[in-house]
């Protein structure tokens, strides 16, 4: 989110937190492998954060691909 002066970004765990916790209940509730959900880096993603694997870097901790320590890039995604 912006600061309040709106000169700054940065992200907010809590927003992270939750979105873990709602993937985490996606994939119970489907009963679908968690290996099969990938989710990708955004730009928005990358907001305020210094280092990827950082402190401040909560994709790496809180998204599917982060928890299962996927690192590689996409250049395409076929849906069978």
């Amino acid at each position: 989110g912006k600061s309040k002066d709106l000169l700054t970004m940065n992200q907010i765990e809590e927003e992270w937190k939750e979105y873990e916790q709602v993937t985490e209940e996606v994939i119970e509730r489907s009963g679908i492998d968690r290996e099969r959900f990938y989710d990708l880096r955004g730009n928005h993603d990358n907001f305020g954060v210094p280092e990827v694997g950082g402190e401040l870097d909560y994709f790496s901790k809180y998204s599917i691909n982060g928890r299962l320590g996927r690192k590689g890039h996409v250049h395409s995604v076929t849906l069978q």
